[in-house]
């Protein structure tokens, strides 16, 4: 029996999309928590991802999120007894060892929540060192994409992802890399053993399935 995700990425507060989503996902597939990588909100303030985040934890799952570049920088404090921000902690549920960061590198648009790669791996290396040695089945949570793959491909053809992300995966071996931020960059692919992949944005009715057994991992990708 595995673990089953709904995968969530680019709500941008729209609350009709996400209650589509819901209605179609949460009756049948038996899932266990709910996962967000990011913009949540449409730069809107904490009330509106703490919005959100009420009616996802309205399901009594948990739910594991990190902000996206279009999210306040002031709702870092969110967490509440269902949610849970993992910008700078380790959570394990299920057997697996949860953890991330959110934001993207620098965009041409000034968003509200950019870093450079530095900040953002050192980020994700701090939160990966404080999991302590039980965390070889690693779910990673990241707004930003990797680079050089599907998932951050514009529609202009150019690669937008981290290369420093990148490379971590290739060292650490996440088994499953959950991120966003290019909208039309929907899609499921591999880093080595890693599958890595971009739901799409929930916005549009994006969302994927994903479950984790002892075979592996499987990623669907769904539209509501």
């Amino acid at each position: 029996m595995g673990i089953k995700f709904l995968a969530l990425s680019d709500i941008h507060g729209k609350l009709s999309s996400l209650n589509s989503i819901m209605e179609q996902a949460m009756g049948a597939h038996g899932i266990g928590a709910i996962t967000i990588s990011g913009d949540i909100s449409n730069y809107g303030d904490s009330s509106e991802v703490k919005r959100i985040l009420d009616v996802l934890g309205g399901t009594g799952l948990p739910v594991f999120f990190v902000l996206g570049n279009c999210d306040p920088l002031e709702a870092v404090d969110l967490s509440t007894e269902r949610a849970f921000h993992l910008e700078a902690r380790c959570e394990r549920w299920g057997g697996l060892t949860i953890t991330g960061a959110g934001g993207s590198t620098p965009t041409p648009f000034g968003t509200t929540f950019e870093r450079d790669e530095s900040d953002l791996l050192g980020q994700l290396m701090k939160n990966i060192r404080s999991c302590g040695p039980e965390s070889s089945r690693l779910f990673l949570l990241v707004h930003n994409p990797p680079y050089g793959m599907t998932v951050d491909r514009t529609s202009f053809g150019y690669h937008v992802g981290s290369r420093r992300l990148r490379d971590l995966i290739e060292t650490v071996s996440p088994i499953v890399v959950q991120c966003g931020h290019i909208h039309e960059a929907v899609g499921v692919e591999q880093i080595g053993n890693t599958v890595v992949f971009n739901p799409g944005p929930a916005m549009r009715g994006n969302y994927a399935l994903v479950e984790v057994n002892s075979d592996g991992v499987s990623v669907s990708i769904e539209r509501a």
